[in-house]
């Protein structure tokens, strides 16, 4: 007998990193999408949507329907000094370079995103649903955060939230915030308070599994279209990161599919720590951080955890894996 395969919604922004969590979770075979939610983030909302589906039909799954939601977080731009520029590439003699391209390299989607508002859909989807459904979050918390605060029921058909979002110790949009929470700390607040099990899958996670070059050409070497695309992307994001002064270009963390891996197999998270966890959004120097508490590692009574470290063999073999499935092909049509 086939095993069940898991109800899950993924929530993004694609978004370079996101694309690679979307080919995780749709060629890993074990998920059961009813569809896929888009929020504003990486792009404006529509252009996260666009590339979505660009996606999708790239890999031959272009029958998951996706649902644009929120265009802007929750509160933060009510107040002018809160609302920071999100820096995704620089522009030199002309040319972007950016992680996070404007369109995907993949040709243009045929299909349409869906009328419904995505947070309409997810709220309809989890009450209608027979079983529990995981919620994976890898773009600003606006829609999750909405549709909790919509509709309080859903807590009940969630199984569980895992995010891409946090940092403990470090950042990258600010010193001390990640930007996923950055961009809506109110609504990462909401989740993490709702009582339903959240893992924060963090920047300190996602930093000890980066991935190198040399694997990119791994992955273009498989012969399918995911697997060209993922290099393309892992290869744009580093040469952006070494001009922005992020990095010196030789390695790239794959921050999003880390937390599809999570849900895909628990063991490739090897630090994660059951604490108490708040979001400042005191519109300060720390606004937007993860605040995790480590005094109480022990309080059954708390539901959120928050990875430290994660198994970078087996989460390059997971994503590895994934890749080499769906339709063969590369970026230049042959």
């Amino acid at each position: 007998m086939a095993e069940k395969r898991q109800k899950l919604i993924l929530d993004v922004d694609t978004g370079s990193d996101d694309a690679i969590a979307l080919m995780l979770a749709v060629l890993s075979g074990r998920f059961d999408l009813p569809g896929v939610s888009v929020c504003w983030g990486n792009r404006p909302v529509e252009a996260c949507a666009r590339n979505t589906l660009q996606v999708l039909e790239w890999i031959g799954a272009g029958d998951i329907p996706v649902y644009a939601g929120c265009p802007e977080p929750m509160v933060r731009n009510l107040l002018p000094w809160r609302s920071i520029p999100n820096r995704v590439g620089v522009v030199e003699d002309g040319v972007e370079y950016t992680i996070h391209p404007r369109t995907m390299p993949v040709p243009a989607a045929v299909g349409e995103v869906q009328p419904q508002h995505a947070v309409s859909w997810m709220v309809e989807t989890l009450l209608a649903s027979d079983e529990p459904v995981t919620l994976v979050g890898v773009a600003p918390p606006t829609n999750l955060g909405m549709a909790f605060r919509m509709e309080p029921r859903i807590r009940e058909h969630v199984r569980e939230v895992v995010f891409m979002g946090g940092a403990v110790d470090r950042g990258n949009v600010t010193a001390v915030a990640e930007a996923n929470f950055f961009h809506d700390p109110e609504a990462a607040k909401i989740v993490l308070d709702s009582g339903v099990p959240v893992t924060c899958v963090t920047l300190n996670a996602t930093h000890s599994a980066e991935f190198t070059l040399a694997e990119a050409d791994e992955m273009e070497a498989l012969g399918t279209r995911a697997g060209a695309l993922a290099a393309a992307l892992i290869r744009l994001r580093a040469e952006a990161s070494r001009r922005l002064g992020w990095s010196d270009g030789k390695t790239e963390a794959i921050h999003d599919a880390l937390a599809v891996a999570f849900a895909l197999d628990r063991s490739v998270l090897t630090d994660v720590r059951r604490q108490k966890c708040n979001i400042d959004i005191s519109g300060g120097f720390a606004d937007g951080m993860l605040i995790a508490d480590h005094r109480c590692e022990d309080d059954a009574s708390v539901s959120t955890w928050v990875s430290y470290r994660a198994d970078s063999a087996k989460y390059h073999r997971l994503v590895l894996d994934a890749l080499r499935r769906g339709p063969r092909g590369t970026l230049s049509g042959e």
